[in-house]
Formats: C-alpha cells, sequence, structure tokens
C-alpha cells in the first residue's frame, strides 16, 4: 500500500513539473507530429500541400514555388523559397495522409528520426550576407531567450547555416553543419534579444528538416548563504548570475542570509560570482545550471581571503597593449581567481592578489612579447611595473622561380603561425621578413592579374635560426575555381579578367564553380596564337565566345558537365591575348566548373605509353589527347588508342575526353595474376592504385588523386590538411583508379584495380596513412604484404568508376580487381563487358547503370574468414533495364595465384538488391562453378538461395534462367521467394533476353556483334582448338562432324542473342536462316567457337 501511495505521488510531481515546462513550438518540414504532451506541432501535411495551389495533395514530381513566401505560421515562421527547390519526403502515410513533394526518399539522412527534408536547390541569391539574402531562408520570430534548434545538413563540405536577429541588426551568428548522406547537424542558438531572425545557407545548398522553438522557462532562484568562513563580510552585497551562453546577467541582492532572483531563463548553466564584498568569494562551486522549475534553490558558501592590491606601469608594448590580458596563476590551487585590469589609456594595471601566494604572471594576446620578470608574491598593497621585451625574431629569405621582375615587384607573403590563432605576418614586396620560433603557413597575394599560381607550399619552420625559402610558380593552364573567393568586386583571378557590367562574376569555392551572370564578361588569358580554350559549364548557362553563337544548357544538373572547345585566334580576338566569353540572357547565371588552355597538339590515331615510347605514363598521354585537334568526338573517325606497354601503372586516371582506347600493347596480351595478386604476367598492362575508406592520405591532393607534390609537402609539414572523401563526392567514386567520365571509353586487355583490399603497393608503403573514421585498423607498411586481403581490412575501394551520363564504355577482356565495391555505374550509363575477368567479394558490381556482362567470368574474391561473403551484385536502378549477365560464369580467384586464400571460394549470392523493387540483375544461361573450401566441399559457388535483400530489400526483377550447376545440384526450387526464376528466356516485361535489349537504348547501339567479330577466339580458324569437333556451313545448311562424344552445340547471332542449342552423339546438320552465326562446340575435349556464314 506505502509503495502505490508513493508512485501515486511520484506520478502528481512528475505531472506538475511537466505542466510547469512550457511546451516546445516544432516545425517539421515533413508534417510528422510529434508527442503532443511535449510539443506544439504548427506544421502539419495539409499545411504543406497548401504550398502548392492547384495541385492534388500528394502528386510527385513538384518543385516548391519559385521565389515565394510560404506560410508555416502566420506571425511566426515563413519560408521564401528560391528557384526549383524541393521538397523530400518518405511519404510515410500515402494512403490517409498523402504529401505533395518532389520526390519519394533520397532526403539525405539515414536518420530515421526524419521523414522529409527542405532541399534548397542553390545558395541564396545575393548570398553575401544574411541580411542581403534574397532566396532561400527562413524567418522565425522569437522573444528574448527562446532557445531554437535548426535541424540541416549541407551538400557540399565545409559549408554552415547562418542567423541573424533582423529586427535589432545583432547576433550574426554561424554555425558548422556536416555534408548530406548519413546523419545531420542539430545547430542551437538563443534569442539575446527579440525579434526576427533569419535562418539561411549563405554558401552552397543547404538541407533543412526540422525547427525547434522553445520559449524561455523563468524560474525563481533563491538559496541560503553560509558566512562561517566570512567574518566581516559587508552587508548590502549581491549575488550576480551570469548565463554563460547569452552572457546575460541576473542581480540576487542578499538579505537576511539569503537571496533570490526571479525570472531567471531555465536550461542554462550560470557563472555565480558576488557583487559588493571585495576580498570574499564563493568557495562551494561557481557555476550551476538553472532546471526548469517554479523555484530552484542553491546554497552558496563564502570565503574571505586577505587580499593586497598591486599595480604599476605596463611597458614595451606600444599599441599592442589593447591586445592584452594579463594572467596570474598561483603555484597552488587556489579558490580565488585574480582578476587583473589594465588601463590601456594610460598604459598602466592594478590586481588584487592573495596574501603570500607566490603567482606567475603571463600575458595572452601578446605572443610576440615576452615578461622575463614574472614572478611576484604580494605581502602588502606595492606597486610592480611589467615591462616586457618581444621575442627574438630571425631572417627569412624567399627566393622565387617562374616570375618576371614585375611580378616579384607585386608579391605579397603572408606567414600564418599555425600554433598560435591569430597570428599573421603581411610582408609588402621586397620588405625584409623576420620571424620569431614557430611553424608558419605561407600564402601570397598581388599576383591576381598574372596568370601564375605557385604549387603547393610547405611550411616555414623558425627555430632559433635563419631560414631560406624558395617557392615554385608556373603558368595558370587549369581554372577550377575552388581555392579562393571570387566575390563580385573581384576583377581578377590567376590571370583571368572580370568586366562588363559590375558585380556579376562570383563563385562557390565548396561547389567548385563559377558563376558568372547576364552582363558578366570573362577574359581568359592565353599565350599563343592556336591555343585551345576548354570550356565546362553544367546546370544553366547562355553565354558566347567572342561574340558568336549563342551556347546554351538548361540540364539543371551539376554532375552532367558540357565542353565547348574554342581555338584562340590573335586577329579576330576582341581583345588580344585573351578569349573573351560574354553572358547573355536576361538575369540569367551560367555556371563555369572548370575552364582551361593548351598548345594543340596534332591528331593521331595511336599514341604510345610506356619506359622508352612518346609518354611515360597513362596520365601524359590522356594530357595529350585532351590537347589534341580532332574535328569529331561525336563519332569513332577520330578515335585515340593509346597503346600501353606491359608492366605496372601506378596511377589514378580520369577519362574526360570522348572516344579513348587504352590497349595492351602486346603482341600475346594478358591479364593474368601472379604471386597470391600481387605481381601481373610479363604481358600484362594493370593500372592500380589503393585508396579506401576510413584513412586520409599525405599523397592526396584537393581532387581526391594521388599527387607527388602533396605528398612531398605533407611529409615536410608532417600532416594532412585534406579529408579523403568516398561516394561520388569529388569525383571519387569510392576512391576509384579509373574514373571515365566521357563517352565512347574502350579498355582492351587492361588489370584495372584497387590494391586496398589485395596488397601493399609500392606507393602505398612509401605514403603516410592516418586513421578517421570508419578505418580498419593501422595498416601493413611492407611492399607486397597481403595481409590486407584479411576480411578485419576490407573496405569499399573501386577499381573503376562510371559515372552519371556517361555513355557507350566497353571494356574487352579486361581484369577488375577489388573485394568490396569494386566496380561501379551510375544512372543512365550503358556500358559493355566482354569477356575478361571481373574479380569482387561484396557488392562488388554496384550501382544503377545499364550493362551487359557478356560471357565473362564473375571471380568471387573473398579471404577464409566465416564472415566473408560475396554479394556479386547490388543493383540501383530506378527505372529502365540493369544488368545482363549472359553466359558468364560463377568462379573463384585462384588460390595462391590470384589471391593469398589457400582455397578456392566459399559459396556466395547473385547479389543483393540496393532499391527495392527497381532494381534488375539477370543472370542468363549462367555456369556456376564449385567450392573447395574444407566446410564447402563440391557445392556450388552460389548459395541454395541464390539471392539476399540485406542492403534494400526486395525485388522481383531479380532473375534467373538457364542456370548450369557444375555440382550437378539443381538449386531452383531453394532460390529465394521474392525473386524470379524464368523457365523461357523472356522477362516478366515481356522482354526477349538478348543482349541488344539491354545496350539499344534510344540509338540502336550494339557493340557486341563487332567485339565477337574482332575476337580471334571466335573466328574461322582453329585457335586454342582444344575440341577436335567442326563446323562448316553450307548454303542454308550448318554441319557438325567428328563428333566421338556428348558434345554440346550452340549457335548465337551477332546480336549475341542464343538462337539454337542441341546435344549431339554423333555427326549431325541442321538447317538456319541466312546470316553470320557464331558456333560453339562443347565436349569432354574442350571448347572451340567458330564463324559461319549461312546464306
Amino acid at each position: 500500500m506505502k509503495t502505490k501511495l508513493r508512485l501515486l505521488i511520484m506520478t502528481v510531481l512528475l505531472s506538475i513539473s511537466f505542466a510547469q515546462a512550457q511546451k516546445t513550438d516544432v516545425w517539421d518540414l515533413g508534417g510528422q507530429a510529434l508527442n503532443a504532451s511535449l510539443y506544439n506541432n504548427k506544421l502539419t501535411v495539409a499545411n504543406i500541400n497548401a504550398w502548392y495551389p492547384g495541385v492534388t495533395a500528394g502528386t510527385s514530381g513538384v518543385t516548391l514555388p519559385n521565389r515565394t513566401v510560404l506560410t508555416l505560421t502566420s506571425g511566426e515562421l515563413t519560408l521564401t523559397t528560391g528557384d526549383n527547390d524541393r521538397l523530400y519526403t518518405t511519404n510515410p502515410d500515402p494512403t490517409n495522409n498523402p504529401i505533395t513533394r518532389y520526390a519519394t526518399g533520397s532526403i539525405g539522412t539515414t536518420d530515421t528520426n526524419y521523414t522529409a527534408r527542405y532541399y534548397c536547390n542553390g545558395a541564396a541569391n545575393n548570398g553575401t550576407s544574411v541580411a542581403a539574402a534574397t532566396t532561400r531562408f527562413f524567418t522565425l520570430t522569437l522573444n528574448a531567450d527562446d532557445e531554437v534548434t535548426v535541424v540541416a545538413s549541407t551538400e557540399s563540405a565545409g559549408n554552415s547555416i547562418s542567423v541573424s536577429n533582423l529586427t535589432t541588426g545583432t547576433q550574426n551568428q554561424s554555425f558548422p553543419v556536416t555534408i548530406s548522406g548519413a546523419g545531420v547537424t542539430l545547430v542551437k542558438f538563443v534569442a539575446k534579444e527579440a525579434g526576427n531572425f533569419k535562418i539561411v545557407s549563405l554558401v552552397g545548398k543547404g538541407n533543412y528538416y526540422r525547427i525547434y522553438r522553445k520559449p524561455v522557462t523563468p524560474v525563481t532562484l533563491t538559496g541560503n548563504m553560509d558566512v562561517t568562513a566570512a567574518p566581516g563580510i559587508p552587508g548590502g552585497y549581491s549575488v550576480l548570475f551570469t548565463n554563460t551562453f547569452t552572457s546575460k546577467t541576473y542581480t540576487a541582492p542578499v538579505t537576511g542570509g539569503t537571496y533570490s532572483a526571479s525570472n531567471v531563463p531555465a536550461g542554462f548553466t550560470y557563472k555565480i560570482s558576488l557583487v559588493g564584498a571585495n576580498g570574499y568569494i564563493i568557495s562551494n562551486g561557481d557555476t550551476f545550471t538553472v532546471t526548469d522549475a517554479t523555484t530552484v534553490t542553491h546554497d552558496i558558501s563564502v570565503l574571505k581571503v586577505v587580499l593586497y592590491t598591486v599595480s604599476g606601469n605596463v611597458t614595451g608594448l606600444g599599441t599592442k597593449i589593447s591586445n592584452a590580458t594579463l594572467v596570474y596563476t598561483p603555484s597552488t590551487t587556489k579558490v580565488f581567481v585574480p582578476q587583473p585590469v589594465i588601463n590601456t589609456g594610460a598604459a598602466t594595471y592594478t590586481v588584487d592578489l592573495e596574501e603570500n601566494v607566490p603567482y606567475t604572471i603571463s600575458a595572452t594576446g601578446i605572443n610576440d612579447f615576452e615578461l622575463l620578470s614574472n614572478t611576484i608574491t604580494a605581502t602588502a598593497t606595492t606597486t610592480s611595473n611589467l615591462d616586457f621585451t618581444a621575442k627574438p625574431v630571425y631572417p627569412v629569405t624567399v627566393a622565387t622561380t617562374g616570375l618576371t621582375p614585375t611580378q616579384i615587384n607585386a608579391l605579397t607573403l603572408t606567414f600564418t603561425n599555425l600554433n598560435e590563432s591569430g597570428y599573421s605576418y603581411t610582408f609588402a614586396p621586397g620588405a625584409a621578413i623576420n620571424l620569431r620560433n614557430g611553424t608558419y603557413a605561407v600564402s601570397y597575394s598581388g599576383l591576381d592579374a598574372y596568370n601564375v599560381q605557385a604549387g603547393l607550399i610547405s611550411n616555414v619552420k623558425v627555430n632559433n635560426a635563419a631560414v631560406a625559402k624558395t617557392i615554385a610558380f608556373s603558368p595558370v593552364s587549369v581554372w577550377s575555381f575552388d581555392d579562393k573567393t571570387i566575390s563580385t568586386s573581384t576583377t581578377a583571378y590567376k590571370g583571368m579578367l572580370f568586366a562588363g557590367t559590375a558585380g556579376m562574376i562570383s563563385n562557390q569555392v565548396s561547389s567548385g564553380h563559377l558563376l558568372a551572370k547576364t552582363g558578366g564578361i570573362i577574359k581568359i588569358p592565353v599565350a599563343n596564337d592556336g591555343d585551345k580554350v576548354t570550356i565546362s559549364y553544367y546546370y544553366s548557362a547562355n553565354f558566347n565566345i567572342e561574340g558568336g553563337t549563342p551556347i546554351t544548357t538548361t540540364s539543371g544538373s551539376t554532375t552532367q558537365v558540357e565542353n565547348v572547345v574554342y581555338t584562340y585566334n590573335a586577329a579576330t580576338a576582341t581583345n588580344p591575348g585573351f578569349v573573351t566569353l560574354n553572358m547573355l540572357g536576361s538575369n540569367y547565371t551560367t555556371y563555369f566548373p572548370e575552364i582551361k588552355i593548351g598548345s594543340p597538339i596534332p591528331y593521331a590515331a595511336t599514341i604510345t605509353v610506356g619506359t622508352d615510347k612518346t609518354y611515360k605514363t597513362i596520365n601524359e598521354a590522356l594530357a595529350a589527347v585532351s590537347n589534341m585537334t580532332r574535328t569529331t568526338t561525336t563519332t569513332d573517325s577520330d578515335r585515340v588508342t593509346i597503346m600501353i606497354d606491359p608492366g605496372n601503372y601506378e596511377e589514378m586516371i580520369v577519362i574526360s575526353k570522348p572516344n579513348i582506347t587504352l590497349k595492351n600493347a602486346s603482341v600475346t596480351p594478358s591479364i593474368g595474376l601472379l604471386n597470391q595478386g600481387v605481381d601481373i604476367d610479363p604481358n600484362a598492362v594493370r593500372i592500380t592504385s589503393y585508396y579506401g575508406v576510413g584513412y586520409n592520405y599525405f599523397s592526396q591532393g584537393t581532387d581526391n588523386k594521388w599527387s607527388a607534390e602533396a605528398l612531398a609537402v605533407n611529409k615536410e609539414n608532417g600532416y594532412t590538411n585534406y579529408t579523403n572523401v568516398s561516394g561520388t563526392t569529388n569525383n571519387s567514386y569510392w576512391n576509384a583508379t579509373v574514373v571515365v567520365n566521357s563517352t565512347g571509353f574502350v579498355a582492351d586487355q587492361i588489370i584495372i584495380e584497387n590494391s586496398f583490399n589485395q596488397y601493399i603497393s609500392k606507393k602505398e608503403s612509401e605514403d603516410v596513412l592516418v586513421l578517421v573514421t570508419g578505418n580498419k585498423g593501422v595498416r601493413p607498411t611492407t611492399k607486397g604484404s597481403v595481409g590486407v586481403q584479411n576480411k578485419s581490412f576490407v573496405e569499399r575501394a573501386a577499381a573503376i568508376g562510371i559515372p552519371n551520363n556517361t555513355d557507350k564504355v566497353v571494356l574487352n577482356k579486361c581484369r577488375v580487381v577489388g573485394r568490396q565495391d569494386s566496380f561501379f555505374g551510375g544512372s543512365n550509363a550503358r556500358v559493355v563487358v566482354y569477356k575478361g575477368v571481373m574479380m569482387g567479394a561484396t557488392d562488388y558490381i554496384f550501382g544503377p547503370m545499364n550493362a551487359v556482362f557478356y560471357q565473362t567470368d564473375l571471380a568471387m574474391n573473398t579471404s577464409e574468414d566465416s564472415n566473408d561473403t560475396s554479394y556479386i551484385t547490388a543493383a540501383q536502378q530506378a527505372a529502365g533495364r540493369g544488368y545482363l549477365m549472359y553466359e558468364c560464369k560463377v568462379t573463384s580467384a585462384i588460390p595462391g595465384t590470384e589471391t593469398a586464400s589457400a582455397y578456392r571460394s566459399k559459396p556466395g549470392y547473385f547479389g543483393r538488391p540496393w532499391s527495392a523493387t527497381t532494381s534488375e540483375v539477370v543472370f542468363y544461361n549462367t555456369t556456376i562453378e564449385t567450392s573447395n573450401n574444407p566446410s564447402f566441399n563440391g557445392q556450388s559457388l552460389i548459395f541454395p538461395l541464390g539471392w539476399n535483400n540485406s542492403l534494400g530489400g526486395n525485388s522481383a526483377k531479380m532473375y534467373e534462367y538457364g542456370t548450369i550447376e557444375n555440382s550437378g545440384v539443381n538449386n531452383a526450387t531453394s532460390r529465394a521467394a521474392w525473386a524470379t526464376f524464368l523457365t523461357t528466356p523472356v522477362l516478366t516485361d515481356g522482354t526477349q533476353i538478348t543482349t541488344f535489349n539491354f545496350t539499344k537504348g534510344s540509338d540502336g547501339w550494339d557493340p557486341i556483334p563487332a567485339l565477337i567479330a574482332a575476337d580471334t577466339a571466335l573466328g574461322t580458324n582453329k585457335y586454342d582448338a582444344v575440341t577436335s569437333v567442326n563446323a562448316v556451313a553450307y548454303k542454308n545448311n550448318i554441319v557438325v562432324s567428328n563428333v566421338k562424344s556428348n558434345t554440346q552445340v550452340l549457335v548465337y547471332g551477332l546480336n549475341g542473342a542464343l538462337v539454337k542449342t542441341l546435344q549431339v552423339n554423333a555427326d549431325t546438320s541442321f538447317n538456319l536462316n541466312a546470316g553470320i552465326w557464331i558456333v560453339v562446340l562443347k565436349n569432354n575435349e574442350g571448347q572451340k567457337s567458330v564463324k559461319v556464314m549461312t546464306y
């Protein structure tokens, strides 16, 4: 009974406590209703649907009204939109409460607390300041001490959310926020004064999920004053509470041994001090957190201390005295903390010190000075001067290369002390440089009007001696707009000049693009007549070159980069020495992610790479192709083939120009691996790199690629400032060795590898790795170590990445080597992989690409670890065709040769959908080999279940037809019920399973017949003819002869379609329609393929 009574009393008290605390107002951008006992839900789905006049509730594909003030709650919160802003939501109740939106899903976070985001499709217009921003901001009305939480993220690293009290013009604050993808940031601030607050992302695209407003809960703060240890304390003193967050103060007079202060905001921590009681201090703690309640009690104990005033002159600082703050540190821990005061005008100070306590005197804010006599013990009121002296400095001699005398005379250098915030020293051109001990970052200015730039500059370290430094400058050939701010008042940037209507040119550093508005003019410096200028643009564009035909785009995409190439003609140039771009349209913005120049190179159909060839590296050859004069890049007529001598090429490459072929130059090319995957066949070409998730690298440049300059400078400095990014950010594509960013790319008998999960490469052994979030521990450092093949080290590390909209990519008899996330292809990318070997383990062929793998070996590359399971595919299509694995073979990396594993792979899965329902993978006429792992000896390399749904859910578009199990076990009835096992080669949408139906797109692309025709292994001449069976054609008849055992006959059309199959035990013949056919013959002797023609 007593227990029940106590519980009842406790429940009542809790109810009273909750009633006393005011509810928090909340605006959820998906209309989600939070707990009504704690929150006032201020935004409903109905409110959101009302933002779209004339649109049926629940409609998708709709953007928010452009440049419109939307009322979330009248008189409290509004949203001013930009152009094409979007609401993404999971649409949690589409039947009963449908929400109008741009798209379902894609909310930019994995945090399940949130179901929607408002996505700003750009930065705020006129975002030079919070007050100036005209779009993409919230306006929230607040009372003093209201507490606000904004749940937000951004689309670009390094961005922030800014707030300002528009009513008072004060409280301008900025808060860094996380990049979208996983988490969100809770931006918290408190209104110091009442007013209308603007909330905005000034730079880059912001995402907003929810806004909370917690009204202030005023409490009465009271308590007893224990003055037992404070004899003689004067009457009339007070207790002062200072809010550590807002700096507001609240005074509580002491009367009759108690104090009381009303209307003190709850939920904050306060600094406690005494007023009117000099020589007395609080001894039981000088901070206190005030909780929600009507009255909060906190007793205070007071201690008397004997203090003496010490004063004197402050010398040696000059005008720097205004920066100085004195600090007195006692030799032992004391309750009393001295509070020295400096009179900067009189250059004097005064401080109260505790009797007979030795103090060490120091100063902050004046690190260029030191106090040589810095101790004092007060035994009486006294005078003691503080005489500062400048710290010694040492000469720094800077030499430059690559600058003209005029440029040297314009060069201004700045040295920033890296260990002492706020200490930078700028030296005018020609001025003597002297610095005190420290480590300094070096930057420069004054050269914007000149077409020069310095490379990475290592730090200057001064340590009691003179220092010499050389800074190398070189001409600018690429402008990427991501290294410094270009404001609307900037007139020059690395020799590029801005003219026309004032204020029309600026940039967004985090997005890496130049914004050029109507009326602006850009002048690109060129050195020679005939120089080629490549201008890249995206999202929106309307400009001309030298007054020519307007160049436009309205793609609305920052991933779909378009290019135009212009050849400089000095005779017709508007501004000699420059190529001039004129911004057109009316109130229009053009986005330039990159502009580059280069001397033209005559077109060559073939160029060479090798130790004794024209180009020593593949990147050098690709740079040459970029500068070639090609009459067209839309057809194969000006294709460039780069013939690469066999060898190991430790490079990260980006294919940025159309119609490039990388081809193994060996007469007898190979894609073979040796020595546990560490080495390659003497006739192989391997392109390899080693970056993976969980580590930063000293060698990594700001483009996320390997850089010898970055490695040298960061090793000298002892750290790196760059953060490795994965996914599709900064052209990373999961740190892909090869990124194919242009149409028509062909790789011919090339090994494309990421060694991160294979072995320690030479370059990795010379690099310095920094462990960051997601790391798998300290990696081996010995060149050739295969310890990283252990499952404990395996992480995402791609060999090849094919971005969205990259079309017509062909890998001909190539090997792709990785383990987790090896081969990525984006939306609207069309890819054909002809034969070759695809090696990987977890989700190793992944993404939303449309791809055909034709007679390709799908080699599971796993360790013996029981948790190391292969998932061949992780498809992510939202619509259209997916992957066709056409007559492929599921096999294993070869133990001891291609992997350090002692056995062939354990069983795995065909794959697991990355996107539920719409992902598509077709395994057609697949041969599945077996494992020899002791736990699975003789079993199929594909588990009986076949498919797994642990990544994104189920999709009925996981198809299987005509599987051949070398184990002899038919697992058809054991396959996942949600997948589709076909009994005829027709998909459920009626599509015949042919390679052409997967490659054709809207233009009929069909590369496989040409690949078959060019394949010497399928010629009419024998090639590795390990079977003696023959096939010939006569008119419309095909004759199969010399059959001595059971033989399988398969006939293919040149489009890759299997048109006939039969088993024969004796010589036979059969009729076919007129055409060219590939006849494949298989028996216990082996296999051969012949090409025949019927008529």
